[in-house]
């Protein structure tokens, strides 16, 4: 099966692939993600608070291992799945349905029996309790990969609405249960994992209900021929998906290793998750939001119309990174220990390092986003081995020397190459980079606010709670106000975009 070529397609095919634009997807994903992030600030005061940093070692070292046997087990075709969607022709969708994600999970049952057969190997020799965690990661993997090539085809399809709708209620099924378990069950990983696997099966069997309810796929449908034809683009993006899990893995595997305790595990683990919660709230809106809608714009309009829509976004986030990071400078060690109490704050420097780690990283990837478009999968999975290979030898030279700071040192360097990477290696045709003057004036005063906060240490502010409240009205005086008036661009589009969600609603 192949992609629909912007060249070939009719007037009516783009006329009927009209969706909701970026800025429209974008809000509900955001929405979406924030009311998800309330459930995690919810559970993570819950958890850093009953939970030592050993059971946090252990929640984070097996979470780890989730990602990367996830992207085995889902087998790309969640990749297929939103790269080749047939956007001009809604009569194949039926017959796409059944053979992009009917035929995948057959193999990815065979996968897990693999994976599980293999950790009963492996995790005989572990203790006890560190092993039925294992067992409920094992346990997560099915649910979890069905979960995610059902999303993709709703994402694909611009449910947007529905997609995040499960998003929210999947997390706070989540944390009602894990938090419900912890608080009255038993207070360790394995209680919180066991929650997790009765949520994750719950929603994978609603998710399979909806799919035979609104595009009733047939195994009779199915052809393994189209499949299998997608597989030499989504295969290197099965190994890029594991070379992503694999970064923050090492990071926790290599602690581990070294310093052979769970504790600086846990350490790394509570303000790595909480700077992931950042980085899902803001460049997972982004990126999913960006995905769908540039995938049908180069399908049927071309490179030219996906680089405006780019510009257009960096327009307005990139004006919101650079705050989000001078945030992270001022508060982000009293934001961390609000939620997790003065005993958690040897964690609160790698949740503001990797904070601005993976905001930076999120400028670069969607300045240097196109590497899919252009169905260049081998060199993205080039970069993330490349990524990997760096932070890999960072962690060995790093750990011994700096113990956790290492790790997050260790971070810095993969990510810093992957972005870059991206950004060299995207097509010309589909680069893109923030208009300058924008950029120039949203840097100086993130600049500006940084001094003045530090110069004057939030008036002598010593609670948590007291100072992060204070950063409030600083950013709005310091950042927002000056940006907003000296940036007439950005201030037109979004007085344009108030507009359009005003007449949409």
């Amino acid at each position: 099966m192949r992609p629909v070529e912007a060249s070939t397609t009719s007037a009516a095919a783009i006329a009927r692939s009209e969706g909701p634009g970026l800025a429209t997807h974008f809000s509900r994903y955001l929405g979406g993600n924030l009311l998800a992030v309330v459930a995690s600030f919810i559970s993570f005061p819950v958890l850093t608070r009953l939970l030592d940093n050993e059971q946090y070692g252990i929640l984070g070292y097996f979470d780890a291992w989730l990602m990367g046997l996830l992207a085995v087990v889902k087998l790309g075709a969640q990749h297929s799945t939103t790269r080749f969607y047939p956007h001009a022709d809604p009569a194949a969708v039926p017959g796409f349905v059944s053979s992009f994600l009917l035929l995948p999970l057959r193999y990815s049952m065979v996968a897990w029996m693999l994976a599980a057969a293999g950790y009963a190997w492996f995790g005989a020799s572990l203790p006890t309790e560190v092993r039925l965690a294992g067992w409920c990661m094992i346990g997560l993997l099915l649910p979890y990969a069905w979960t995610s090539n059902v999303g993709a085809l709703i994402g694909i399809e611009q449910r947007s609405g529905l997609y995040s709708l499960l998003t929210v209620v999947q997390r706070w099924a989540e944390m009602l249960a894990i938090v419900g378990v912890v608080v009255l069950v038993r207070r360790d990983a394995v209680g919180a994992y066991a929650a997790r696997l009765a949520v994750g099966a719950a929603v994978a069997l609603w998710l399979a209900g909806w799919l035979l309810r609104s595009h009733h796929p047939r195994w009779r449908a199915a052809r393994r021929a189209d499949w299998l034809a997608t597989l030499p683009y989504a295969l290197p993006l099965v190994a890029n998906e594991i070379s992503g899990a694999v970064m923050p893995l090492l990071d926790r595997v290599m602690l581990k290793a070294v310093l052979d305790d769970f504790v600086p595990v846990g350490i790394f683990t509570i303000g790595a998750g909480l700077a992931a919660t950042l980085n899902m709230l803001v460049n997972q809106a982004i990126s999913v939001a960006f995905l769908q809608v540039s995938m049908r714009e180069y399908a049927l309009e071309g490179a030219t119309r996906v680089v405006a829509t780019k510009r257009a976004a960096l327009r307005v986030m990139v004006p919101a990174y650079l705050m989000l990071m001078a945030g992270l400078v001022c508060a982000g060690r009293d934001f961390l220990l609000m939620l997790s109490g003065s005993g958690k704050l040897a964690s609160a420097p790698v949740f503001v390092a990797l904070g601005i780690c993976y905001l930076g990283y999120g400028m670069l990837d969607l300045m240097g986003s196109g590497l899919l478009l252009a169905r260049r999968s081998r060199t993205l999975l080039a970069l993330n081995l490349a990524a990997v290979i760096v932070t890999i030898a960072a962690n060995v030279l790093l750990i011994p020397r700096l113990g956790v700071n290492g790790a997050v040192v260790a971070t810095f360097a993969g990510y810093l190459v992957l972005g870059l990477g991206q950004l060299a290696c995207c097509p010309a045709e589909l680069r893109a980079w923030p208009e300058r003057r924008g950029l120039l004036v949203a840097l100086g005063f993130a600049v500006l606010l940084v001094v003045l906060v530090q110069a004057t240490g939030l008036f002598g502010l010593e609670r948590p709670w007291l100072r992060f409240i204070a950063m409030a009205p600083l950013a709005l005086l310091l950042y927002v106000v000056p940006v907003l008036a000296l940036d007439p661009a950005l201030r037109r589009q979004i007085t344009t975009r108030i507009g359009a969600g005003r007449r949409e609603a």
